[in-house]
């Protein structure tokens, strides 16, 4: 069975944030059973040993997969998918899957964290009023990048979903309190809209955070 170290007691606009959602919805969208083990955020239950065995960082989530660990949620996703037989088995195809994965974790999540970091964190942070227009502007290039990209494609890799659709839109809604980062590009807040209406994602998104109260119901 595999279990999935995961989040409650966090503030309710992080809801649809906490990387653990990333992982519910692979699982969703693979029909893959699985547990939660819940960890109170709000009082560090995270960076306790039961976690930090598995994360070494003491993040949020890890998963357990009978004698595999993990944690760090690109890893987590594509493993979720090789092992279900559900990745490319193509070297090449396998490639672009992978390609995509990393460029939602590197390229285009650091300036949307910053973005939710500057607006719900460091609101009274020295510095805020010189990095926010930088920052806002770079949102503006990645997402006019990723819609060129993606051309007329309902997806990242084709018309197929996959874990890089996941990463990607969890990636982009760091920003998801400020529609007007979206509000040039079409393409981008319609590929939103299909992923966030997939089953698989309404059904993660009902069970983050719900903490044990779900286990005892």
């Amino acid at each position: 069975m595999i279990t999935v170290y995961g989040a409650y007691g966090f503030p309710p606009f992080l809801k649809g944030i906490v990387r653990d959602l990333r992982v519910y919805w692979a699982l969703e969208e693979l029909g893959l059973a699985y547990d939660i083990h819940w960890m109170d955020s709000s009082k560090g239950e995270h960076r306790e040993n039961s976690n930090r065995l598995i994360n070494p960082f003491g993040k949020i989530p890890s998963m357990v997969d009978g004698g595999q660990r993990m944690f760090e949620t690109g890893a987590i996703v594509l493993y979720l998918y090789e092992n279900a037989g559900k990745a490319p088995q193509d070297a090449h195809a396998r490639a672009e899957v992978n390609q995509w994965c990393f460029a939602a974790l590197n390229t285009v999540e650091p300036v949307f964290l910053d973005i939710l970091r500057w607006d719900k964190f460091w609101m009274e942070k020295t510095g805020r009023a010189e990095r926010y227009p930088e920052l806002m502007g770079f949102a503006d290039e990645r997402l006019a990048d990723l819609a060129r990209a993606m051309g007329d494609k309902h997806y990242l890799v084709g018309n197929v979903f996959g874990p890089a659709d996941i990463l990607m839109t969890t990636v982009l809604d760091f920003a998801r309190h400020e529609p007007k980062i979206f509000e040039n590009h079409p393409a981008i807040r319609a590929y939103l809209e299909r992923c966030h209406a997939r089953p698989a994602y309404q059904r993660a998104l009902a069970k983050q955070g719900v903490g044990p109260k779900a286990n005892a119901a």
